[in-house]
């Protein structure tokens, strides 16, 4: 078996901060409303003319740098967003062009905020047999595009925010950093307690888009607040347990949790029934809002950059997301 690590990683956000004052000016709500029931103050987005690739390009290359290797020596693609560029094809595949990888494999996904811990499950088990050396993954996610500015779609509205990450996963030469162990979980007879109806071939009619869908708002995202909320708290929160059980540690084992940045109630709550000191739990959701996908890669990436997750450390990755879809991943940095 060959052993895998994290070579490197990335981030990008856009320039343009939006604060809750600005959201008042859009949609009918208030920053302390916003504050007390999500923890967010400020999110970023993107201009109208920047896509999930443009942003997951950026992203990318610095991660490439970052594990100091170059464009032409990563075997496979992995990209994971639920605001792709246009509906097909995949949009790893707009991002391998703008990347100039030509002939390497592309995989596209959506397994929604768990992406980067899907994404190096896979990388883990191609390196593990031999298949590829440097596998790139790359969550990107431009959400502001499809923000909802009515009563209906406020609630999920006021979280989102723009932004890509990205890591290396590639063939590890020291023992003691690798991928320890990744464990993937999903419950799709809740998918629809926070999804999209259209366009799609499951609403009963010919038409996969039509002007109906963009009237009645079945082109936004809908919420069920509370559904999601219970199954995210107990979903991060058993995916912590899991991966420690499974790995026989502590949670004095763990340097850092990282977990998905939904929302500040959330992780709070998370992190009170996983009994972990807060003070080892890396958060940015105050300042970046909740970017989906993005969020897990983005704070790996600040969270190393920021000296939190040092070499020899032992991080610990947890998600939940929209599917239902929940994972962890144990990493030795």
């Amino acid at each position: 078996m060959i052993p895998s690590r994290i070579l490197g990683t990335g981030h990008f956000t856009p320039e343009n901060v939006v604060t809750n004052f600005d959201l008042e000016k859009m949609m009918d709500t208030n920053n302390e409303f916003i504050v007390t029931r999500t923890g967010v103050r400020e999110r970023r987005h993107a201009a109208a003319d920047v896509s999930a690739s443009d942003l997951g390009a950026l992203a990318a290359r610095a991660a490439i740098a970052d594990a100091g290797l170059e464009p032409g020596q990563i075997d496979l693609l992995i990209m994971n967003t639920i605001t792709p560029d246009h509906h097909d094809p995949g949009c790893g595949f707009f991002l391998q062009a703008k990347l100039d990888m030509p002939g390497i494999p592309v995989l596209d996904m959506k397994a929604q905020c768990a992406g980067l811990i899907y994404g190096m499950s896979i990388a883990d088990h191609f390196i593990q047999a031999g298949t590829y050396r440097n596998v790139l993954i790359v969550c990107s996610e431009v959400l502001s595009k499809r923000i909802d500015c009515s009563n209906d779609g406020r609630n999920i509205g006021i979280l989102l925010g723009d932004g890509a990450g990205a890591a290396v996963v590639g063939v590890s030469d020291d023992d003691n950093a690798r991928i320890i162990s990744t464990i993937l979980h999903a419950d799709g007879t809740h998918a629809k307690a926070l999804y999209t109806a259209a366009p799609g071939t499951g609403q009963g009619k010919m038409d996969f888009i039509d002007r109906s869908d963009v009237e009645s708002g079945r082109v936004h995202f809908r919420m069920d607040g509370r559904t999601v909320y219970e199954n995210g708290v107990a979903g991060m929160a058993s995916a912590a347990a899991e991966s420690l059980e499974v790995n026989g540690l502590t949670l004095d084992d763990i340097d850092i949790l990282i977990p998905h940045q939904a929302n500040m109630r959330m992780l709070e709550a998370v992190v009170e029934k996983v009994g972990i000191d807060p003070e080892k739990v890396f958060v940015n959701v105050e300042s970046y809002g909740n970017m989906a996908s993005a969020c897990l890669p983005i704070a790996l990436d600040q969270a190393r950059k920021a000296g939190r997750a040092n070499p020899g450390d032992t991080v610990l990755l947890v998600a939940f997301g929209s599917g239902f879809v929940w994972a962890s991943a144990l990493v030795r940095m």
